[in-house]
């Protein structure tokens, strides 16, 4: 740890707020999933239009963040490399098949059996380059960190010990992302009919770099870390009530996208600064849990939604409310399960592989 920048050293304890913040993001994803499949898709002007885009901008920032912290030995030889890899492997492949396959098993759309779309799901690295692909709900995103794991040994050394070439890369990210801003996307065309452009990870590189370099920053003042909540507040707020309205496409475009990328970077950092001591001890326990099984809540969530619509569907037709609360209680509940007893294990076996 001697070599660590001074301003990591003191925060590596905090890293349960991030997972806070990934616990919420998660179901902020799966609320806003409810919303689409029970009563279509939310104006930009709604909260949870806003939390469709941003709450996976919050996973790729968490991302870089933590993985800049979760690797401090990380160094520029094969072994270190391919231990990062192989636990990033572990970590994210298991689940991400499981919600392929059961996707497959409950859906019947013959677009899912193409060529194309069988590789990139088989072999899930060509979801790099078309995270479009993917099948389970959501896991384009997947695809996405994929790819920026690719990059990351690189960030991270270049962000530790050659902070000039660092910020030159950073740079070049963010051109390509003001270049998707303002001209790749087109505020005048749905988004929905742009979603390859969309996913493409050149455009939301820059949130994962973004999370690679927060942690070195300068530290505030001490006494900043009591004023966090507060502006934890004024930032959703920020988040929320921002003038913007019309199709969802509006809030990835222009002068809309600067302030709320902003916006939500600067959430993650606050979070990232804060430890929430003032949370009674049941809060704190409930958000890690909500946090530990985020990524089963996020890939687990549709698939469940669609078995009981289907079951409602069939034999008795559920009140879409009644629906959605059948399928959040379920998702947490399975979630739960599936980390205990699915992700922990491969998460364990990768170590022991390791070992």
């Amino acid at each position: 740890m001697e070599n660590e920048p001074p301003s990591l050293r003191p925060l590596i304890k905090r890293y349960d707020s991030l997972d806070y913040l990934r616990g919420l993001a998660a179901f902020g994803v799966m609320s806003y999933h409810m919303f689409l499949f029970s009563f279509g898709e939310s104006d930009s002007s709604t909260f949870i239009a806003r939390v469709k885009i941003y709450a996976v901008s919050i996973f790729y920032v968490l991302s870089g963040l933590t993985l800049f912290i979760a690797n401090p030995k990380l160094e520029a030889n094969t072994k270190s490399i391919t231990a990062f890899y192989l636990k990033r492997f572990f970590r994210i492949f298991p689940l991400l098949w499981l919600a392929t396959l059961l996707t497959y098993l409950i859906n019947s759309n013959p677009e899912f059996y193409s060529f194309k779309t069988l590789i990139v799901n088989i072999f899930v690295f060509p979801g790099m380059a078309r995270p479009d692909k993917f099948v389970a709900n959501g896991a384009w995103s997947i695809g996405n960190e994929i790819f920026f794991y690719v990059f990351f040994p690189v960030l991270f050394l270049l962000n530790k010990y050659k902070k000039k070439y660092f910020h030159i890369a950073q740079s070049l990210i963010l051109i390509v992302f003001l270049a998707f801003t303002f001209k790749i996307l087109d505020s005048s065309i749905t988004l929905g009919h742009q979603w390859f452009n969309y996913v493409n990870p050149f455009n939301q590189f820059l949130f994962f770099t973004a999370g690679v370099y927060l942690p070195t920053l300068k530290l505030p003042p001490h006494n900043f870390k009591n004023w966090t909540p507060l502006f934890i507040v004024l930032t959703i707020l920020l988040i929320t009530f921002y003038p913007i309205t019309g199709e969802p496409v509006m809030l990835v475009t222009g002068s809309n996208r600067i302030v709320l990328s902003l916006a939500t970077i600067f959430l993650c950092y606050l979070f990232f600064l804060s430890d929430f001591s003032f949370l009674p001890d049941i809060v704190k326990r409930l958000l890690k849990i909500l946090g530990d099984t985020s990524y089963s809540i996020y890939l687990l969530h549709p698939i469940i939604f669609i078995i009981l619509k289907s079951f409602s569907d069939k034999y008795y037709k559920l009140n879409p409310f009644v629906l959605i609360s059948l399928t959040v209680i379920s998702t947490l509940l399975t979630s739960k399960i599936v980390f205990e007893k699915f992700e922990k294990r491969f998460i364990s076996f990768g170590k022991s592989i390791l070992n």
